[in-house]
């Protein structure tokens, strides 16, 4: 069996100058807005998941091959494990390692960003080879009870932002909606495992809203929202689609950000 590729000196300086670099830009972005900055997940202290146990990807639901594709071969973003009702990215790559993770109170959410350095060790014809790539996560944490919904700008580019959701099963039990307005089905494409809930949170207002913005694709979870991306961000776009987030979130129905009381429930 070949052995796993290792990084030579040349690739190792430059993978830490590009990270030094990267580092500075997210901690200063972090210092900027108050928030905690570690450069490696190992400092990260989580802020925590009351819907860890929602796993959006299904795995239990699978065989023990496809568990085999889906799990990490030498390791998986830590973040992302801890927030497993969220799929984005979940399985990008053979190998993921969280950096300059950012965290703490913004905008009256509790909001997290940070970096996922992912490795290939494979190419497309299944031979040992050593790829690396690196991508920008937001979650925004909340107490509205959101049920899961994937909202994604209805062109083939920003379409393809999508696909690392619904490559994690992110997109399985769901079932895509259309809407009245068809301004709004032209600009977005709507994925929802509740419908019911779906249409009370895009409302005619938030259709609006949606249409007047930079399109991104978010996920929305149990717990929060996510934008997960295929590259990563600036100081500048992480403001806009930190902003888009908490916009969204802002809009919500106020009879629908308070939690469900069952009946006799005191």
């Amino acid at each position: 069996m070949p052995g796993i590729p290792i990084l030579g000196p040349i690739q190792s300086v430059y993978f830490w100058m590009k990270n030094r670099k990267r580092a500075r830009i997210m901690k200063s972005w972090a210092d900027e807005n108050g928030l905690q900055f570690v450069p490696d997940a190992k400092d990260f202290k989580s802020p925590g998941n009351p819907h860890a146990s929602e796993d959006a990807s299904h795995i239990g639901k699978h065989s023990a091959k496809a568990h085999g594709i889906f799990s990490r071969m030498m390791g998986r973003s830590k973040i992302q494990s801890e927030f497993p009702q969220f799929a984005s990215n979940r399985f990008r790559g053979d190998w993921q390692k969280d950096k300059n993770i950012c965290w703490g109170s913004c905008k009256g959410y509790t909001v997290v960003v940070w970096d996922t350095i992912f490795y290939d060790l494979h190419d497309d014809n299944g031979n040992m080879d050593w790829t690396e790539g690196e991508y920008t996560s937001i979650m925004v944490l909340c107490d509205i009870p959101i049920h899961r919904t994937m909202v994604t700008p209805n062109t083939l580019m920003k379409r393809l932002s999508a696909f690392g959701i619904e490559e994690g099963r992110g997109a399985f039990g769901m079932s895509t909606v259309n809407f009245e307005l068809d301004q709004f089905n032209k600009a977005y494409r709507v994925k929802a495992a509740d419908e019911r809930w779906t249409f009370a949170i895009i409302d005619q207002a938030m259709m609006e809203w949606l249409i007047e913005q930079k399109k991104h694709t978010i996920e929305m979870a149990p717990g929060g929202v996510t934008v997960s991306t295929w590259f990563t961000l600036d100081s500048q776009q992480i403001d806009e689609q930190l902003g888009f987030i908490t916009g969204l979130l802002d809009r919500i129905p106020e009879d629908l950000k308070r939690p469900v009381v069952s009946q006799g429930s005191s």
